[in-house]
């Protein structure tokens, strides 16, 4: 296959001798991530729902489980999917100094990054990164990891 010269860069994960290794985020990070991002979620939604208060939205008026959970969807797909694609970085990651990349060590794409955000409404996910090396259900699925990202970057 031919490079592709509009590709983004890769991450650099491979480390030199002079680098630090590329090591999986602990069980304790990816914890932390969870709760700063869902925090972060809650601000997004709460600004959001502001705004819709003021256009009136009749949908807010529906008491159903099901427009809850589509909205939930969508609000997961806005912060994540943004942040995940074009960063590699969530406020969580970013406050708990880890990032997210491919199992290929690339930057995660768009597509990656929705398949990523839909895995996580699958009940229990959100414990499954506590099974061996904290690689969550999310992660497995959409073929990324979340990294410790060395001092300085």
């Amino acid at each position: 296959m031919a490079h592709n010269p509009y590709a983004p860069p890769k991450a650099d994960v491979v480390g030199t001798a002079s680098e630090e290794p590329v090591r999986l985020a602990s069980r304790g990070q990816r914890f932390a991530n969870l709760i700063i991002d869902t925090i972060a979620i809650y601000i997004v939604a709460f600004v959001i729902g502001i705004g819709l208060t003021f256009t009136n939205a009749t949908f807010l008026n529906d008491d159903s489980l099901l427009s809850a959970y589509a909205f939930g969807v969508v609000l997961a797909l806005i912060y994540y999917v943004p942040c995940e694609a074009a960063f590699g970085r969530t406020v969580g990651k970013l406050i708990t100094g880890t990032r997210v990349i491919m199992a290929d060590g690339d930057p995660p794409n768009a597509l990656n990054v929705v398949g990523r955000t839909f895995a996580r409404f699958i009940p229990f996910e959100a414990f499954s990164f506590f099974a061996g090396d904290s690689v969550g259900w999310h992660d497995s699925l959409s073929r990324t990891r979340v990294i410790r990202v060395p001092k300085g970057r």
